[in-house]
């Protein structure tokens, strides 16, 4: 399985690198990000084995359109920030379809963990959205994505999880510096800063699916293969915003 997450996660960003590349369209990253986003709000859900999967695909959907349309044309003080108040909304959402289940159905807490936690994830989609619209888009996706490939390299093997958790920041923080010296990626704080946060998040997420056994299926595999880049995504452009 850990393969097919890599190569599941390889074919997501290479659609992102190309977005990122055709930089004449300001949105096209945005539509990328959409796909994935969509992906993640139907796989999640029956990853999580929840009870009603498709009413929090459909609402992990409208969260997803939401925040990356906010992100485009409806900047608040960041770039990013209305995707708070989508958030705000998608959890009212959750609850009041959980509840409307009635007193006697089951996995009616497990269902709001999982879409609450499911709407967490998708809507940071818009971080590429916003990462899509600034000058440097190209170096920043590149970045990200050559540190997530080589923290995934370690998340791939059968080491114990205290090794990965070390040796995937480290590789990512690694190719994130040598893209800022190579001249394509930023400067080096945030690059560095980038391919450290990259490694983290793959040896968490790595750890977190090995314990629960969670990614047995398909749906398993795309929810964290797109959640993963849906994350990085969120990341990258703060880590952008903070540093630059």
């Amino acid at each position: 399985m850990r393969i097919k997450v890599l190569i599941s996660g390889l074919l997501a960003a290479a659609l992102l690198l190309g977005a990122a590349a055709w930089s004449s369209v300001n949105f096209a990253m945005a539509v990328v990000a959409v796909v994935v986003q969509l992906i993640f709000a139907y796989a999640w859900p029956r990853m999580t084995r929840s009870e009603t999967p498709w009413t929090l695909s459909v609402i992990l959907s409208i969260c997803a359109l939401a925040s990356t349309a906010a992100t485009l044309f409806m900047p608040g003080a960041t770039q990013t920030s209305h995707s708070v108040e989508v958030i705000a909304a998608g959890v009212l959402l959750i609850f009041i379809t959980q509840v409307l289940r009635g007193a006697s159905s089951e996995g009616r807490l497990a269902g709001v963990v999982s879409g609450v936690t499911g709407l967490a994830i998708v809507t940071q989609g818009a971080g590429w959205a916003a990462i899509g619209l600034t000058d440097g888009a190209l170096g920043t996706t590149l970045t990200t994505l050559l540190a997530l490939l080589g923290a995934g390299a370690i998340a791939i093997t059968r080491w114990p999880d205290r090794i990965t958790f070390i040796l995937a920041p480290l590789i990512g923080g690694a190719l994130g510096a040598l893209a800022s010296a190579l001249t394509f990626g930023p400067d080096w704080a945030p690059a560095l800063c980038i391919g450290i946060l990259s490694g983290l998040l793959v040896g968490s997420l790595r750890a977190l699916a090995l314990s629960s056994r969670s990614v047995r299926t398909i749906s398993g595999v795309l929810a964290l293969a797109c959640g993963i880049l849906l994350l990085a995504g969120a990341l990258s452009w703060y880590a952008m915003a903070l540093l630059n």
